[in-house]
């Protein structure tokens, strides 16, 4: 019995032992298929996640291209500055978190909009963000000699965009600024990242592909607490390419000067080749506002502020021109044979048009009245009642006609984003757009550029173009070349005929004619100079919301014009008070910057 009972213990410890002995069996055999998946099967895989965690990647973004005028003259540039970036992957780490949060309380961040970019920059896979720019010396110093304290932190010098003229020029140069949601879904595939900084608006925006360079980028070994241990690999970034401009700084300045507090637009260029030579939209902005932080409180008060800094009026403004269009309407009868050059036209001051109801009376901007006017005095004098009968008897659709072959109502396609095309009105669009009649009362508005009709002063400018240059319009052109960081000319934009029309000689010369006339007699007598010719015109633009507008357009010399002039003043008054002294002013600078003796011999009184 006592041996029996020793037997059975026995048996049982030995059946504990293997059961026992085949669990550690079990545990290894799962052990080591475990080690063989990681090592082989995964190892490729773990081993680069390794290697992520231990690398660091960082960018250096790239300088951005220069722009200068067309003698050289820099427009906008670059200035090193000290930007502090952070890695989002070290928010996995308590030291991680608690070194951000001990530099947004140093950079005098916004801890919401902080932790926003950081969390945008993980769903990104950036392995860093810049989290602060232009950071003050100072702080950098106190950084710098505390870096081990801060665990995902790196100090990098950033080129950041410089305008060293302001305010200059500053719609057609534009600004940058960082990329957003909607532009980086649409630039993505060109290599952009968030966190980039592009252009916005004017040949910053356009032309960011060319100045935008490339970024380099840095590989930094850090430690498990993220902390830099030594750097690995760094490629420099390569410098964008830069832009000469065709704009001339000393006519640009001339004209920002002489338009001065003004509301309004000028617009200067060579009607020979569609370079632009000054380009202005007042009010302007400083685009070095946009340089730094996105949270930089002046954004609100540049795109709140009623009198909208930041819209271009010279491509984007559409107003009435008034009896600019009178040339237009001139061109339209002459051509269609409607009026003959000693053809006469009596002005007693007014003009009824209809009967009974429908009885109208249009007034001439002179109460008395002209008198009998021929086509030539009949611009000199922009007499309104002359082109209310010339219209009239011309008819609305040849008045359309004739101004689309000018180019009004199309955009000119200048390399500046956001332009408008404005409107010329039809009989037919009225129908369309209101179903309404064009009665003879929009025959006669229309034929000194009132009622529907809407220009840019672009428009004008290029329209006045192809009077100076007799039927050939050029497109209106900003970059005359691209050149390389060491300022050899990579490319070289040439001028291109974007439109042509086939007037005769007689309706060029009698237009050409009434244009000089209004200098030597007429309503632009302050553009009358002993030895330079110019051909010019006012306009009045009615303006039923307040003051009229104001226009003046003229060019020079009136024999092989090389400058094309046009000023336009928000609710200026009268074109040949308001808009003229600016156009005399530009004129007189232009001509002077260019070597030659222009002195007055008469300045008419308004």
């Amino acid at each position: 019995m006592w041996q029996d009972r020793i037997t059975y213990q026995e048996l049982r410890f030995q059946n504990t032992l293997r059961h026992l002995a085949f669990l550690i069996i079990l545990f290894f055999f799962v052990f080591i298929l475990r080690l063989f998946s990681l090592n082989v099967i995964k190892g490729t895989k773990y081993h680069r996640m390794s290697e992520n965690n231990r690398i660091k990647s960082f960018f250096e973004p790239a300088p951005r291209g220069i722009l200068c005028d067309r003698v050289g003259r820099i427009l906008a540039e670059n200035v090193p500055t000290f930007s502090v970036l952070f890695s989002p992957e070290s928010l996995s780490t308590n030291e991680g978190r608690d070194a951000i949060e001990r530099l947004i309380k140093i950079l005098s961040l916004d801890y919401g909009a902080t932790f926003s970019r950081l969390n945008a920059s993980l769903k990104s896979r950036l392995s860093s963000v810049c989290i602060s720019e232009n950071v003050p010396v100072e702080k950098i110093f106190y950084l710098s000699e505390q870096k081990m304290s801060f665990p995902g932190m790196k100090i990098q010098v950033q080129p950041v965009r410089y305008y060293p003229k302001y305010d200059f020029a500053s719609h057609l140069i534009g600004y940058v600024g960082e990329i957003n949601e909607e532009e980086l879904s649409g630039l993505s595939h060109l290599g952009y990242k968030l966190g980039d900084r592009i252009g916005k608006i004017g040949v910053e925006k356009i032309y960011d592909g060319t100045l935008k360079g490339l970024d380099g980028d840095e590989e930094i070994e850090v430690d498990a607490g993220g902390r830099e241990v030594r750097l690995v690999s760094r490629r420099a970034s390569r410098m964008g390419r830069g832009l000469i401009l065709t704009l001339d700084e000393r006519i640009q300045k001339a004209s920002e000067d002489a338009l001065g507090s003004k509301k309004g637009a000028v617009c200067v260029l060579d009607p020979a080749t569609g370079e632009i030579l000054a380009l202005v939209s007042k009010p302007s902005f400083d685009p070095n506002v946009f340089a730094g932080e996105s949270s930089f409180s002046g954004y609100d008060e540049l795109f709140k502020n009623p009198d909208l800094p930041m819209f271009n009026r010279a491509i984007q403004s559409q107003y009435a021109p008034g009896s600019l269009f009178k040339i237009i309407t001139a061109v339209a009868a002459l051509e269609e044979k409607v009026i003959g050059e000693d053809d006469t036209f009596f002005c007693p001051g007014s003009f009824t048009v209809g009967r009974g109801g429908r009885k109208k009376e249009f007034r001439c901007w002179k109460k008395e009245g002209h008198g009998n006017m021929n086509i030539t005095h009949g611009l000199a004098n922009s007499c309104d009642v002359f082109f209310y009968k010339l219209g009239l008897k011309t008819g609305a659709d040849n008045i359309a006609k004739y101004a689309r072959m000018f180019g009004l109502s199309y955009r000119t396609g200048i390399c500046l984003p956001y332009e408008e095309k404005g409107l010329i009105p039809s009989p037919a669009w009225k129908h369309n757009k209101f179903n309404e009649t064009w009665y003879p009362g929009d025959t006669v508005n229309m034929s000194i550029g009132q009622g529907y009709i809407l220009v840019t002063p672009l428009q004008v400018a290029c329209m006045l173009s192809m009077v100076a240059t007799r039927g050939i319009l050029y497109k209106p052109f900003i970059v005359k070349h691209v050149i390389s960081t060491e300022g050899e000319i990579l490319e070289t934009f040439r001028p291109e005929v974007i439109r042509k029309i086939n007037l005769s000689e007689k309706t060029w010369s009698v237009l050409t004619d009434g244009l000089r006339e209004a200098v030597l007699s007429g309503t632009c007598q302050r553009l009358n100079f002993r030895d330079l010719a110019v051909i010019a015109k006012t306009g009045t633009a009615q303006n039923p919301h307040g003051e009229d507008h104001a226009w003046f357009i003229c060019s020079a010399p009136a024999e092989n014009p090389r400058i094309v002039v046009v000023v336009f003043v928000e609710h200026g008054g009268h074109g040949a008070s308001s808009a003229s002294p600016v156009a005399r002013s530009i004129i007189e600078q232009a001509f002077r910057l260019r070597g030659e003796r222009i002195a007055e011999t008469f300045v008419a009184e308004d």
